[in-house]
């Protein structure tokens, strides 16, 4: 999970000194956001790495799927964060 001192620390480096509650509470969804992506495409690496697809087990590609659907919700989490 993504931590909230992270999603802050970037937040601060995103925005001006004099930024307004409203702007780093819109830096920190963007940030929080990131984050998630970079988690799930690292974990999409790793799945990656060892999907067999002559095995016939479809546990890691139901999984890739899902990672999918997840990747897309937080890019769109991001896009709409970064409009406000």
């Amino acid at each position: 999970m993504v931590t909230l001192e992270k999603a802050d620390a970037i937040a601060r480096l995103l925005t001006p000194d004099q930024a307004d509650a409203e702007q780093l509470t819109a830096a920190t969804e963007v940030a929080q956001a990131q984050l998630e992506l970079l988690r799930v495409r690292a974990v999409r690496a790793n799945l990656m790495a060892e999907v067999n697809l002559t095995s016939g087990n479809l546990d890691h590609l139901q999984r890739l799927a899902a990672l999918d659907r997840y990747e897309r919700f937080a890019a769109t989490r991001r896009r709409a964060s970064h409009k406000l």
